[in-house]
């Protein structure tokens, strides 16, 4: 679904229906949160007779039933966006939110700690699999406080838009911006951009322009675009993120707001 305008008609931004672009849960997303729910009551009538299996039942089928909860309420909000009036504030890196990290790892590692203790009437694999996910859950916990997570940021600046991957930064001059889609890859939402010419990107730091370019070559091959943006990480909803980069993408005049391009704080050399 093309945002972005003709080139020769970047002047004028494309008037669209959000009610066509973001239609709200699908039966799907009904059904999954029948499911979770149905389990979830099994689990409350079980716990008094068999604590071990109700405890388990509920915490892995009622973390489904959040998760399934939390989409239908995010499409229904995506639903419900209108454009009124888009502002970035130029040169300030949006990094992702810190405490969405911590609350992942300590769900995951709660979670983790009850498939473990209290999963003794269930195979082995499952218990397994439980300190597994309790294992992921404290390096996600861990490494917040040692600064390794989370990583990447967004960026506006009157130059373009600058992704950061953590490794590498791709940014995107404004006038090369050719399409920008809305997709969903396993139930998150994201943003797939696709560019007039690669070549035209500028990546830092230079040295690792060829390993970009590969990621870029693969992100094409399996997504149809050239760069995907998982909105979600950055806490930002997809049609916010949308409507302001189609703003300054479609308005050369509005970019002056944004200022020239600065780096950020800490963002050193990789």
């Amino acid at each position: 679904m093309a945002l972005i305008p003709a080139p020769d008609d970047r002047s004028h931004a494309r008037e669209r229906s959000n009610t066509a672009r973001y239609r709200g849960p699908t039966w799907r997303d009904w059904l999954l949160l029948t499911i979770g729910l149905t389990f979830v009551l099994m689990a409350l009538i079980i716990l008094p007779r068999k604590p071990d299996v109700g405890i388990v039942t509920l915490a892995f089928f009622g973390s489904c039933f959040m998760v399934f909860l939390s989409n239908i309420l995010r499409k229904f909000r995506f639903r419900r966006f209108r454009t009124v009036g888009i502002d970035v504030a130029g040169g300030v890196p949006i990094r992702p939110p810190r405490w969405r990290v911590l609350l992942l790892g300590g769900w995951l590692l709660i979670l983790g700690a009850i498939m473990v203790r209290f999963g003794a009437t269930y195979p082995m694999m499952f218990r397994l699999l439980g300190g597994f996910v309790a294992v992921v859950g404290a390096a996600l916990l861990a490494g917040v406080p040692m600064g390794w997570l989370p990583r990447g940021y967004l960026q506006f600046d009157s130059e373009g838009l600058t992704i950061d991957h953590g490794r590498w930064r791709a940014l995107i001059p404004w006038d090369q911006f050719a399409d920008i889609r809305e997709a969903e890859l396993h139930d998150n939402p994201v943003m797939l951009i696709s560019v007039d010419d690669v070549e035209a990107i500028v990546f830092e730091p230079p040295e690792i322009r060829a390993r970009a370019l590969r990621s870029i070559a693969s992100t094409q091959a399996w997504h149809g675009a050239h760069l995907m943006v998982m909105t979600s990480h950055y806490g930002i909803d997809l049609p916010v993120l949308t409507a302001a980069i189609v703003r300054y993408a479609n308005h050369r005049s509005a970019r002056q707001s944004l200022g020239q391009r600065t780096r950020p704080k800490g963002d050193g050399p990789v």
